[in-house]
């Protein structure tokens, strides 16, 4: 009787081993999933945002191929125009400084 009780203790003992060092086999991988996971969500929604950006782009590759954006990029962007066309620059008014007098109701 004595040696089956030590049979089973030992098999315990063992089993306990094996338990605690299986234990940080299967903690390591678990917290590398949760971070793994996060690392996930993150750039999911970083792709989003790289592929509205990519679909302005697109927008707006589509519009450079009309005639209609063509023409206002010319004329907005480089000041181009028709030949039928005449240019008139317009300078603004110089900025004139003028001296306010210090009496109602300019001043106190």
């Amino acid at each position: 009787m004595h040696q089956a009780t030590s049979r089973r203790l030992v098999l315990v003992l063992v089993a306990i081993t094996a338990a605690a060092a299986a234990l940080p086999l299967g903690v390591v991988p678990f917290r590398d999933w949760l971070v793994q996971r996060e690392r996930t969500a993150e750039l999911r929604v970083e792709v989003e945002v790289v592929e509205a950006v990519n679909r302005d782009y697109e927008t707006r590759i589509d519009a450079l191929g009309t005639d209609e954006e063509i023409e206002r990029r010319a004329r907005e962007d480089y000041g181009l125009i028709r030949s039928d066309e005449e240019a008139y620059a317009i300078s603004p008014s110089p900025q004139t400084s003028r001296e306010i007098p210090g009496v109602w109701p300019f001043g106190d």
